[in-house]
Order: structure tokens, then sequence, then C-alpha cells
């Protein structure tokens, strides 16, 4: 996550960072914040390594778009705190920020012609997925002690299953081992 493919990459990432961090930090204080990127992270690599084993793998996209995944669940989780139509305006903010990095990522993959090693976009996915179901918990209840929250437990469970089968797999069946 310290390291990136060139000064576009970096600056993609630190803006996304700030655009979506800083308002979950404003809610929801910067150590909740911080475990859903770090685990958006380590999910995004470990979804690297599983489905897409041979493509180069560097960034922090796992952990920004963990924070773009948990910045929605959110939105959706507290809409009805929210003025309808700054709710409206942040989902559908989302949604493009999303859908046009994945159709940047897509096509750098398959149309574009780019030179140098291929590089995964499965770690957005990843990362996104891990951010949208532990910020599901960690943003819904910012009123609350986590540790007492039933579903903060199932929700760490349900990733540490997820981590140990990734591990359990690139140890013995990676096809890159």
């Amino acid at each position: 996550m310290l390291v990136h493919a060139g000064i576009q990459h970096i600056l993609g990432n630190v803006i996304l960072q700030l655009v979506f961090g800083i308002p979950l930090e404003m809610v929801h204080k910067g150590h909740r914040v911080g475990l859903v990127y770090l685990l958006g992270v380590i999910g995004g690599s470990l979804a690297s390594s599983i489905f897409d084993p041979l493509f180069a793998l560097v960034g922090a996209s796992g952990g920004v778009y963990a924070l773009m995944g948990g910045y929605f669940m959110n939105v959706l989780v507290n809409f009805r705190q929210m003025i309808p139509a700054f709710g409206i305006f942040r989902l559908v903010a989302i949604i493009l920020v999303v859908g046009t990095d994945v159709g940047f990522a897509l096509y750098r993959r398959f149309i574009s012609h780019a030179t140098g090693p291929p590089v995964s976009f499965v770690a957005h996915i990843g990362g996104g997925l891990a951010g949208m179901t532990i910020g599901y918990v960690v943003f819904s209840s910012f009123d609350k002690n986590l540790l007492r929250d039933p579903r903060f437990w199932i929700c760490i469970a349900a990733y540490v299953v997820c981590v140990i089968f990734a591990v359990f797999f690139n140890i013995f069946l990676s096809p890159a081992a």
C-alpha cells in the first residue's frame, strides 16, 4: 500500500482518500476509518492473490475502495438522517467515481496496449467488498461501543475466515506457487 506505479497513481489514491476519508473521519473517528482502510488493503491484496495471481499489484487501491465502500454503506445506513437531496447527491457521486475508475481499469487491462506489466484490478473489488461489509457495521454504530455489537463480531469472523482461506489457498493451491 506504500508503493505506487507513478505520480498519477499516487495522486489519484491520495485525492480519493481525502475526498472519502475526511468526511468519514469527521463523523466516525480516525481509528474506525483506519480499521476499514487497513482491512480493505489486506482484503484487496488477498483477493488479488487468489483471482489475479500472475498480475502486478501496487498501491493503496484496496484501502481506497474500502473507504468508498464504507462511505457508500454509511450513506445507505444513515440516509434518513440526511437531507434527501444531499443523500442522493452522495450516492450518485460515489457511483460515478466507482464506475469511472472501474471502467478505466477495465480499459487499461483489456483494451489498451499499455507498456509494462499488466496490473491487477481485483484489489479494487476485494477492497470495496471489505469496506462495504466492515464499513456497514463500523459506520452504522457510530454512537455505540463496537465491541458490544454482535454484528461487528459476525463481520470480523467472516473477514477472518476469508483471510484464513486466502492464506491457505496461496500456500497450498495457488497456481503461482
